[in-house]
């Protein structure tokens, strides 16, 4: 799983954390801070049923192609 960061600055701040970590130079709860504050925040993702109901329904929120 890929994770998503705020901005590339994010990300390189968040790979020296982990190498930080990996080396013990400190905890799993600062850890924890470095990735609430560089990783973004994903929106929740749809309910199964509700995929399901609207790839059913053929509602894709894509217009077909095709279509002029």
């Amino acid at each position: 799983m890929s994770k998503k960061f705020r901005s590339e600055v994010f990300e390189s701040i968040h790979e020296s954390a982990s190498a930080l970590y990996a080396i013990g130079a400190i905890s799993k709860a600062t850890m924890r801070e470095f990735d609430e504050s560089c990783l973004a925040t994903v929106p929740v993702a749809i309910e199964v049923a509700e995929h399901r109901a609207e790839t059913r329904s053929g509602n894709t929120g894509l217009r077909n192609r095709a279509e002029p």
